[in-house]
Parts: structure tokens; sequence; C-alpha cells
């Protein structure tokens, strides 16, 4: 039985949501000249084959950041746009031993040689800005740097579709627990800059889990920052990938929900309370 790397689904007439075999989801968005695939997955299977059974326009590719779940496929376009900020984040995430060692723990991708793992991408990114505009053909996509989960962390508007992509930029659980990700007081900053895109979107599009959010969703992560740095949030110590950090709200331990049911949470380690 073959596996089945990707599956996808209609979002609107312009834009397909794509998961991978671990259910991350990517994002390609077409114009009437050419279309954009946002995030490229955990870099199993041909996803630029498979790409091209969804659309007969070039694709190029733009990345929101260099995790490990958002940046492996890079290798497989030309054409390829990352922040700067986030080239030492993506070359952490793209060894062969860090993926394998993620790969294991999941059933689906346990017995994946490493052999059939994507390669590195070893061509030059193209840079990533912040007001970054790609014209696709009726379909205009922007660039919005949103700094603190990685460096180079970056949300895609969708202007005519009036989607906006948060990304791990903005989340149910925003990781901020890694040496890279910023001070709490400097991502507040970021969505409070963010709050300026609101009149410009209807609809929250996110990588993970629902991948969809209400709009409250940035107004939430918000007020946990703020808490944060007034040390009022709950503190409730719990892991992510055996790292002990701390959630701003209260959560289910086992789902990491929050328990009044909104969306919209940090967890931090307490050096970034700052």
């Amino acid at each position: 039985m073959s596996r089945q790397y990707f599956r996808s689904e209609k979002l609107t007439g312009h834009t397909t949501r794509i998961y991978d075999i671990l259910g991350v989801a990517l994002y390609l968005v077409e114009g009437t000249d050419k279309a954009c695939v946002i995030d490229t997955g955990h870099g199993l299977g041909n996803l630029r084959e498979y790409v091209e059974t969804l659309t007969d326009k070039p694709t190029f590719v733009v990345l929101t950041h260099g995790h490990i779940d958002h940046a492996n496929a890079a290798a497989l376009w030309d054409e390829v746009y990352m922040s700067p900020l986030d080239l030492e984040v993506y070359a952490e995430h793209s060894s062969m031993e860090k993926r394998r060692e993620q790969f294991l723990e999941s059933d689906l991708t346990k017995d994946i040689p490493i052999e059939e793992y994507n390669p590195i991408r070893t061509a030059p990114f193209l840079p990533l800005s912040d007001g970054q505009i790609f014209d696709l053909g009726g379909v205009t996509l922007e660039a919005a740097a949103a700094p603190g989960h990685t460096p180079g962390m970056t949300m895609i508007l969708i202007r005519e579709d009036r989607m906006m992509l948060f990304g791990d930029g903005c989340g149910l659980e925003v990781l901020m627990c890694f040496p890279t990700s910023s001070p709490i007081s400097a991502y507040l900053k970021v969505l409070e800059h963010i709050k300026t895109y609101e009149p410009r979107y209807d609809r929250i599009i996110r990588n993970h889990g629902t991948c969809e959010s209400p709009k409250e969703l940035l107004d939430n992560c918000i007020a946990c920052c703020r808490d944060i740095l007034n040390n009022c949030d709950a503190k409730q110590l719990t892991n992510f990938r055996e790292i002990p950090v701390l959630s701003a709200r209260p959560i289910d331990p086992k789902t990491h929900a929050r328990l009044d049911g909104r969306q919209g949470n940090i967890f931090y380690i307490e050096e970034k309370r700052c």
C-alpha cells in the first residue's frame, strides 16, 4: 500500500490548504499568472509534484519561518523567499539528524529511511521583508514581519480573499521558549502592530490543529503578553517536547486547550519574561 504524503482542501477560489503527512498545513495561492506555495512542511514526499497536480501555473515558495515543520521541502524549488533573520534557524532545523529525531516519534514517519528525506537546500534564499508584495495576477500577497516565535517569523495577508495566515506567529499556544525567541515585551509590540492589519482581513488561518481561529485570537494573545509582563498570568507549568514551559492561561494538561474555551495563549520560559 502506497504512503499518502499529502491531502488538500479548497478554501476559496484562489487558496488551497495542503496537509503534509504529519498534519501540518501549507497553502497554495493561485493567481492568473502564477502561484505561491506558502511553507513546505517536513520535507517528506515530493511536494512539488503534488502541487503540480493542483495547478498548472508556475510556482514559487514563501516561507513564514525556518522551522523543521515549515521549510524542509524548500530544496525542491529554485525561487524561495525567507527572511534572512531565519537563516540560522533553517540551518539547525533542516539537519538530517534533527529531522530523524522528530520523525522517529510518529508511527506515520518512523519507518521512512533517511535517504527519502528531501535534501537540505544549498541554493541561496531570496530575501523576504516586511511589506513585500507578490502579485500573482489578480491575487496579491503581502508579507508582514512578526518576529517572536523566530527572529524572521512572517505572516502573509491574502488581500483579495481577506485572509491572513498567522502561521506560528500568533496561535493557540505561541511557543516563546526557544533561544532565538523574542522577549515578551518585544513580541507584544509586534502583535500591536499586527493589530493594524485587522480591518483588512476577516479570516485567520494557521498551520496547526484546526488551522482556523476567530479574530479575537490576536486580542487574546496580546492580553496574555500584558499579563506575563505584569507578572499576573497563570504561570502553569507544562511541557513542550520535554522542554518545561509556563502557560500564560490555565490549560488542560493533556490537550493544552485553555480551560475557559478561548483561543490564544503563550507558552514561554522565564528568561523571556522581560
